[in-house]
């Protein structure tokens, strides 16, 4: 019962003996994934893919289930009575999901790599688009500094993926030869691996009860109480029994966002809080994100 989810399990556990014997790679294996594996993904998936309205709905929707995440943290931050840092820590961690390294693993193990493409739009379209745009404008908020929006454009513009989409649309123009697509679909089935031991290396254990109430109430809104939310929403507009459909609501069930969280950590914010929210919401969507696999079912 527990075979797609083995596998992250295991590379996770990989990851974190290696820092705890060796040393901490992460940093070269997300770099890897960003300029490698994922732009590889980007291609192989965008590619054959017909860019149609019905794409642009689903980018319009996964925004939508995004900003309603959004204010939702926003408010039970409020609620908390969460000072400024604290309730800017908690709205990044509780709204932006790991819907690239994260999603696509689970993504892949449950349902396979053409539903991946699904993934990756809710993440390149609506996750990082976001994070990278008003997400950096609540860090700058939460921080006390002023918004670059100039830096904001060139992270952007400059992201890898997003540079290869880009390409990837004019070079659907020709006809590509079979070694570059079977190249790119090689390279691209190495980010569930690295992205996985790459995450078991940032793990740790040492601060796990660190406000341990606000951490535990913000991975619940984000993994639990907002796929409700999208899950009821499918019941009345869309059919449930749809993979895609299945697809969107186990994306929005991730856990914290590792970009998310590193953006948090260099913006000034409470950085032992979100790495806190990293483990627990990695360590527990070995749960929650199989349980909603199995419930959807």
């Amino acid at each position: 019962m527990l075979d797609p989810v083995l596998p992250i399990a295991i590379y996770l556990l990989l990851g974190y003996l290696f820092k705890i014997y060796f040393k901490d790679n992460s940093k070269e294996l997300i770099e890897f994934i960003i300029y490698f594996s994922l732009p590889a993904i980007v291609f192989n998936k965008i590619y054959n893919l017909e860019l149609t309205f019905e794409i642009f709905k689903l980018i319009v929707m996964f925004n939508a289930i995004i900003f309603l995440n959004l204010i939702l943290a926003f408010l039970l931050g409020k609620f908390l009575k969460l000072d400024k840092k604290l309730l800017a820590t908690f709205v990044i961690i509780a709204t932006f999901g790991n819907t690239s390294f994260i999603g696509f693993s689970y993504i892949d193990a449950f349902y396979g790599q053409d539903y991946v493409v699904y993934a990756l739009i809710y993440d390149l379209f609506g996750s990082f688009l976001i994070l990278v745009s008003l997400g950096m404008i609540i860090i700058n908020w939460g921080s006390g500094q002023q918004v670059n929006f100039r830096a904001i454009l060139k992270s952007v513009l400059y992201f890898p993926p997003i540079v290869m989409f880009f390409i990837t649309i004019f070079t659907k123009l020709f006809e590509v030869p079979i070694f570059i697509i079977n190249t790119t679909e090689t390279l691209g089935a190495t980010l569930v691996p690295l992205a996985m031991i790459a995450i078991g290396m940032k793990l740790q254990i040492k601060n796990i009860f660190y406000k341990f109430k606000a951490v535990f109430i913000a991975m619940f809104l984000k993994m639990i109480i907002i796929p409700i939310i999208v899950y009821l929403a499918f019941l009345i507009f869309y059919n449930v029994d749809d993979t895609w459909s299945k697809v969107t609501i186990v994306e929005a069930a991730m856990p914290p966002m590792t970009m998310a969280v590193v953006l948090a950590i260099k913006g000034g914010l409470d950085e032992t809080f979100a790495i806190n929210a990293l483990v627990l919401g990695v360590l527990g969507s070995l749960l929650t994100v199989t349980g909603f696999y199995y419930f959807l079912a």
